[in-house]
């Protein structure tokens, strides 16, 4: 029920960034506070997860016992569209899946996820695990999964409404990567999302921007960790998991290699997602994928162009490509929450023409909710 396939054209935009923005010191001596942003809905004409295109909202009957796929105590067999409104609004579009903008009576905004049965291949066993723990789990940085639909052509997950992606809002960005507070914020809540569900002995294997939502309310920015359709659990006694599918610019080495993984995997993506908020580029950026997989394996990270030291360093630990060195997301959540504190004591982020610019931009992402 997930999409573990390559957002197209992910390094090549990531790559244009860098050219821009890379080379240069992008902090001074700074500010202690966040800007205070006007986070409100989106327009919907600007907004990259609007309008991505339409497609009908197909109805169908119910019928055919045999056609089910949850059990009738995960998901309702009953016609979706007598208790929500669903709108010709893409909110997401994933390789087996559209994500569209719903409401209920009440004109409370939902987004649900359509998965064509027709179309896509998981087996039954794994869509019923994703079933149970999406509506299992609960956490301030995890989209809430509230019901389940099926019919004889879709299932149906009634989510929470996210905003904007974190690929796209840093993609949006124009001084091409995120301010280095509101990256600490952003990474914080990373690692808190991760860590919950690593307590609850589940391995994401799809850690990526493009799988964090961002709602703003109340102009603060919080993020909300997205599609459960490559989960893995934990194998008892620690055991080592085999055939790893993810994002090729997120998959850690020994993934790659296929030598075995664990919990590990999601930490080396955050890493690679802290680098890309912080630079605004890939690590391992390559137009070839066999010289990206050997990138990944071998090339020397370029963890220079992260200008704060004790981030620079907390970098690396996550992208150590010996899991048994690497750091987990509870002792980096720790880390940078002494790193955040000790960047306000020294007063050394400035509210400089690049804060000023992203703010802008940020503002004209965003308006008032005139519903």
């Amino acid at each position: 029920m997930g999409n573990c396939d390559t957002i197209t054209n992910h390094s090549k935009k990531l790559r244009i960034l860098s050219q821009k923005n890379l080379y240069k010191n992008p902090y001074s001596n700074s500010s202690s506070s966040l800007p205070n942003y006007n986070f409100d809905l989106p327009k919907e004409a600007d907004s990259p997860m609007f309008h991505k295109k339409y497609h009908s909202v197909r109805k169908s009957s119910l019928h055919d016992e045999k056609q089910y796929i949850l059990p009738i105590e995960l998901a309702n067999r009953e016609d979706i569209t007598k208790k929500y409104k669903l709108t010709k609004k893409i909110l997401g579009d994933g390789g087996t899946s559209l994500v569209y903008f719903a409401e209920n009576s009440a004109k409370k905004p939902f987004a649900i996820k359509r998965i064509n049965k027709d179309t896509f291949n998981m087996n039954k066993k794994a869509i019923i695990k994703e079933a149970e723990i999406c509506l299992k789990i609960n956490h301030k940085n995890i989209i809430k999964y509230y019901e389940i639909f099926e019919d004889n052509i879709y299932i149906n997950i009634v989510m929470e409404q996210g905003q904007i992606d974190l690929f796209e809002f840093l993609i949006k960005s124009p001084i091409g990567y995120i301010p280095e507070l509101l990256a600490i914020e952003f990474m914080m809540q990373i690692f808190e999302a991760i860590d919950y569900i690593h307590s609850i002995n589940i391995i994401h294997c799809d850690i990526k921007p493009e799988n964090f939502v961002l709602k703003f309310e109340k102009n603060k920015a919080e993020l909300k960790l997205i599609d459960f359709g490559n989960v893995r659990r934990k194998n008892k006694n620690n055991e080592k998991l085999f055939n790893f599918s993810g994002t090729k610019e997120y998959i850690a080495p020994e993934a790659l290699d296929n030598i075995g993984f664990d919990e590990k995997v999601d930490e080396w993506a955050a890493g690679v997602i802290m680098f890309n908020l912080l630079t605004g580029a890939d690590p391992f950026s390559s137009d070839n994928d066999s010289d990206y997989k050997d990138n990944i394996r071998y090339k020397n990270i370029k963890f220079e162009y992260i200008k704060n030291e004790s981030l620079r360093n907390l970098n690396k630990k996550l992208l150590n490509r010996d899991p048994a060195k690497r750091i987990s997301v509870k002792e980096a959540l720790e880390e940078i929450k002494h790193i955040k504190n000790e960047i306000i004591y020294n007063n050394s982020i400035n509210i400089n023409k690049n804060q000023y610019d992203f703010d802008m931009a940020v503002n004209k992402l965003t308006i008032k909710n005139n519903s």
